[in-house]
């Protein structure tokens, strides 16, 4: 399936994986946090689930490094990606009470992997 997605829609799905794959790649920094996926790089093997966070960490960067970053990202998903995305957006979302705007984010995400668009 390809997804096309906002900037938001992409930072949200990659810290949604990481908080149900390996949250300890998320590291304070200040307001915020920063991610660092070294501990995964240095990994001889990876489940399903951390390769797909090392495959939105890609293309999060590649992004960023371009200068088309703002606008959108284009990537595809295997059915059982989509499916392991939808289910980490869910899980985060139902962790804790979010900013309606975060919800409505993820909510049109889900919708988006659920109908393969």
């Amino acid at each position: 399936m390809r997804l096309t997605v906002s900037p938001d829609e992409m930072f949200l799905a990659l810290v949604s994986m990481i908080q149900v794959t390996r949250p300890a790649l998320l590291k304070p920094a200040g307001d915020s946090f920063d991610v660092d996926v070294s501990p995964l790089l240095a990994q001889k093997e990876l489940t399903d689930d951390e390769r797909l966070v090392l495959r939105l960490y890609g293309v999060l960067s590649a992004g960023a490094d371009s200068r088309s970053f703002g606008t959108s990202f284009a990537f595809d998903l295997t059915s059982s990606e989509g499916d392991r995305l939808s289910r980490a957006l869910a899980l985060v979302e139902s962790s804790r009470q979010w900013p309606a705007d975060a919800v409505a984010l993820s909510r049109a995400l889900r919708r988006q992997l659920a109908t393969g668009a």
